[in-house]
C-alpha cells in the first residue's frame, strides 16, 4: 500500500535562538541595551519576556512531541511490513510441503508469534490514540496561549500610543525634565522591540499550529491505515492457521515418502563410502604427480637459472664485442683516411709519372734532332778538313776536327744523360740548350755546317772555287761566335782544350744523381711507412 509522505515540522525552538542572533533588536540585545530602564522598572519587562519564553517552550514541546508521534508510525510501517514478509514467508513454506515434523512445529511457532505481533499492534494503536489525544489538549493550549498573547500585544501597543503621546504633549517641558523624555524614549524603544518579538513569535506559533493540525490529520489518516492492515493481517493469520490445518493431513503422506527417503539415503550413503575409497586412490595418484612435477619444477629452475648466467655471459661478451668492433670502426675510419692519402698520393705520383713521360718523349726527340745535327756536323767537319788541308798545314786541321769531334761527343753524353732528370729538370735543360747554344731556335739544335748558318758564296755548290778561302774564314769566324768557356784554350802546338765542356757535363750529371737520390729516399720512405701500417693492421686481426 501507498504510504503518505511525512511532513517535516520546523524546529520551534531553534529558529528563535537564530532570529534573536541575527537581529539586533533580540531579547538579549534589548537586555543588553536598556537594562537601566528595566531595572527601574521590571513589571512590563518581565511578564512579556516570561509569556515568549513560555509559548517558545511549549512550542518546541509540542515539536518533540510530533516528531515521537512520526517515529512510532514508522516502526509502526516497519513492523507492519515485517509481518506481511513474514506471512509471505509462512505462505511459501505451506506451499513447499517440507517433509519433516520440525517444519510443522516451526509454523505452528512462527503463527504464535505473528499473534503476538499483531497484538503489540494493537497496544502500540492504542497508545498513539492517547498520544493523539494528549496532542490535541496541547494544541487547545496553545490556541489559549495565543489568544493571551494577542491580548498582551494590544496592551503593549496601548502603552506605546500612551507613552508617544507622552513625549510628544511633553515637548514643552523644561530642561529639567530632559533626564525623564530620555527613559520614557528608551522604555517606548523596549517596547517597539518586544512588540516585534511578540509579533513573530505569534507568526510562528501560528505556522507551527498549521503543521501540527497537518501532522494530526496525516497520523490520523495513518492510524486508519494500520487499523485496516492489521485486519487484513488478521484475515491471513485464519487463511494461515486452514493451511496449517491441511498441512497436517499432507503429514502423513509425507512421513512415507520420508521412509522411502530414508532407504535412498541408505543405498547412497553405501555408494558415497565407495566413491569415497575411489577418491582417496585418485589422491594418491595426485599427490605423487604432484611430488613429480614438483622435482621437475626445481629442476627447470636449476637449469633457468644457470640460463640466466649464461644469458648473463653472453651479455658481457656481446659488450666486449661491441667495444671491439667500435675500436675497429674507429681502425676502419682511420684506415680509410689513409687509403684516401695514399690515392691521393698514388694519383700524385701518377700524374708526375705522366708528366715525366712527356718529358721522356721530348727529351728522346731532342735527342734525335741531336742525331741529326751530329750527323751534320761532321759532315761540315769533314769538309772543313778538306778546306784546311787545301789552306794550311795537316797538323793544325787535325787538331780543330779532333776538337769538334770530342765536343758532339760530349753534348751527344749530355742528352742521354738527361733522359734521369724529373720534369721540372727537363724543363729548363732546353732552356739551358738555348741559352749555351743561341744556334738553337724553335726548340731544335742547329750544327756547325747546318745549312743556314754557313750562308755565303763559298758554301754553295754551283759557286767557284774561288770563294773556298773566304768560305773557310766565315766557318771559322762563325765557330768564335760560339760561347766558349774560358777554360778552352790552346796549347804550344795550337790543340784546342775542351776541359770546360768536360766539367759542366759532370756539374750536369752530378745534379741529376743528386736529384734521382732524393726523389728514391722519399719513395722508401713512403714504402717503409706503408709497410709499417699493414703490418700493424694484421697484428690488429691477428689479435682480434
Amino acid at each position: 500500500m501507498a504510504q503518505r509522505p511525512s511532513v517535516s515540522i520546523p524546529n520551534l525552538r531553534s529558529s528563535p535562538s537564530k532570529s534573536s542572533r541575527g537581529n539586533p533588536n533580540s531579547p538579549d540585545s534589548s537586555d543588553s541595551k536598556v537594562s537601566k530602564p528595566f531595572d527601574r522598572k521590571p513589571s512590563i519587562k518581565s511578564s512579556s519576556f516570561s509569556a515568549t519564553e513560555k509559548r517558545a517552550v511549549r512550542v518546541s514541546e509540542m515539536q518533540q512531541q510530533l516528531n515521537q508521534l512520526q517515529e512510532e508510525l514508522k516502526k509502526m510501517k516497519e513492523e507492519r511490513s515485517r509481518v506481511v514478509k513474514e506471512l509471505t514467508e509462512a505462505k511459501k513454506m505451506v506451499s513447499s510441503q517440507n517433509n519433516t515434523k520440525e517444519d510443522l512445529k516451526l509454523y505452528k511457532d512462527r503463527i504464535e508469534f505473528l499473534e503476538l505481533e499483531v497484538q503489540k499492534a494493537k497496544e502500540s494503536e492504542r497508545k498513539m490514540l492517547e498520544s493523539m489525544i494528549s496532542q490535541t489538549k496541547l494544541l487547545e493550549q496553545t490556541k489559549i496561549s495565543l489568544e493571551e498573547a494577542k491580548l498582551e500585544i494590544r496592551s503593549l501597543k496601548e502603552t506605546m500610543n500612551r507613552a508617544e503621546s507622552l513625549v510628544n504633549g511633553g515637548s514643552h517641558v523644561e530642561t529639567n525634565g530632559s533626564s525623564d523624555l530620555i527613559q520614557a524614549k528608551e522604555e517606548i524603544m523596549v517596547l517597539r522591540n518586544e512588540l516585534k518579538l511578540a509579533m513573530g513569535a505569534e507568526e510562528k506559533s501560528k505556522k507551527a499550529m498549521d503543521d501540527l493540525a497537518i501532522a494530526l490529520k496525516e497520523v490520523t489518516t495513518e492510524a486508519n491505515q494500520v487499523k485496516e492492515r492489521l485486519l487484513i493481517a488478521e484475515s491471513e493469520l485464519d487463511n494461515v492457521r486452514v493451511e496449517a490445518q491441511r498441512s497436517k493431513n499432507q503429514l502423513k503422506s509425507m512421513e512415507e515418502n520420508y521412509q522411502a527417503a530414508l532407504e535412498e539415503s541408505e543405498r547412497l550413503k553405501f555408494d558415497l563410502d565407495e566413491a569415497i575409497t575411489a577418491w582417496n586412490a585418485k589422491e594418491d595418484g595426485f599427490i605423487d604427480c604432484m611430488k613429480v612435477s614438483e622435482g621437475e619444477m626445481s629442476k627447470a629452475r636449476l637449469e633457468n637459472d644457470k640460463l640466466i648466467d649464461s644469458q648473463r655471459i653472453v651479455r658481457e661478451e656481446n659488450a666486449k664485442l661491441r667495444d671491439i668492433l667500435k675500436q675497429a670502426v674507429n681502425e676502419a675510419s682511420v684506415v680509410k683516411e689513409t687509403l684516401e692519402i695514399v690515392r691521393n698520393e698514388n694519383s700524385h705520383l701518377k700524374d708526375m709519372i705522366a708528366e715525366k713521360e712527356n718529358a721522356l718523349q721530348k727529351i728522346k726527340q731532342d735527342y734525335e734532332s741531336l742525331k741529326v745535327s751530329e750527323a751534320a756536323a761532321l759532315g761540315s767537319v769533314n769538309e772543313l778538313k778538306g778546306f784546311l788541308a787545301a789552306t794550311t798545314s795537316t797538323g793544325d786541321s787535325t787538331r780543330i776536327s779532333t776538337a769538334f769531334e770530342s765536343r758532339s761527343f760530349r753534348q751527344t753524353r749530355a742528352a742521354v744523360n738527361d733522359d734521369k732528370v724529373n720534369k721540372s729538370s727537363t724543363k729548363f735543360l732546353s732552356d739551358r740548350w738555348k741559352g749555351e747554344n743561341p744556334k738553337i731556335q724553335n726548340g731544335r739544335r742547329h750544327s756547325i755546317g747546318e745549312p743556314g748558318k754557313f750562308k755565303g758564296p763559298a758554301f754553295d755548290s754551283t759557286e767557284s772555287p774561288e770563294y773556298e778561302r773566304d768560305r773557310m774564314f766565315a766557318s771559322i769566324s762563325n765557330i768564335s761566335d760560339w760561347k766558349v768557356p774560358s777554360s778552352i784554350v790552346t796549347d804550344d802546338t795550337g790543340t784546342l782544350s775542351l776541359d770546360g765542356y768536360d766539367h759542366l757535363d759532370v756539374a750536369n750529371n752530378l745534379d741529376v744523381m743528386e736529384h734521382d737520390s732524393i726523389t728514391s729516399d722519399k719513395q722508401k720512405k713512403k714504402k717503409t711507412m706503408f709497410r709499417k701500417f699493414g703490418e700493424m693492421i694484421r697484428r690488429r686481426s691477428f689479435h682480434k
